[in-house]
């Protein structure tokens, strides 16, 4: 059976122990941004979000990519991206809506996670238990579902009376324009591939 990582927020320290060891296991440096896995952190009001590849059904990343680089590994349900195919575009982090898909500080290459091929380093060294590696079940799924709910509740906890200020703001900006051919272009691609 497949199995899943669950992240609980409620749980995460921001340790970023998980960043470290992925990076280390991965690249063989304790360079947290170049882990599979990334906590955003509001610090000042302790809320700490683990975010990694959800693995989702129908991957818009997959959806997107020009040259066909990320797919599923069957074995573990892990998206992963070659790194021979991949062109560097970054189309799949933009289209991830998780924002889950991300690009090396060092060499630019694309970083997802890939469940350590079934045996995810991130989980084992989370002094929280704010990760767990679970069979990808209904209940599995009920308590994924259950912990991403709360982390809506977390940040607007956390961002109070910022937070219509800093959406109004963000709003009125609009991102650079190569981001937004970028995007419109992904989001193009996904719609004419559903069925």
């Amino acid at each position: 059976m497949l199995k899943t990582v669950i992240i609980d927020a409620q749980k995460c320290s921001g340790c970023r122990t998980c960043e470290s060891y992925c990076a280390l296991k991965h690249d063989g440096n304790c360079n947290p941004a170049r882990g599979r896995i990334h906590v955003v952190k509001w610090e000042r009001d302790g809320i700490f979000v683990p975010i990694q590849c959800r693995r989702c059904e129908k991957p818009a990343c997959e959806m997107v990519c020009p040259k066909h680089a990320t797919h599923r590994n069957f074995a573990t349900g892990a998206m992963e991206v070659d790194q021979a195919r991949c062109i560097g575009c970054l189309s799949c982090s933009f289209a991830c809506p998780f924002g889950a898909t991300f690009a090396d500080p060092v060499t630019g290459s694309v970083l997802k996670c890939d469940l350590c091929d079934g045996d995810p380093t991130c989980v084992k060294v989370c002094p929280c238990g704010a990760l767990t590696y679970e069979d990808a079940s209904k209940e599995a799924y009920l308590k994924l579902v259950a912990c991403a709910d709360k982390i809506p509740s977390l940040v607007r906890e956390a961002l109070g009376p910022r937070a219509s200020a800093a959406k109004a703001a963000t709003a009125a900006r609009p991102p650079p324009r190569a981001r937004r051919r970028i995007w419109q272009s992904a989001m193009q691609l996904a719609s004419e591939a559903k069925p």
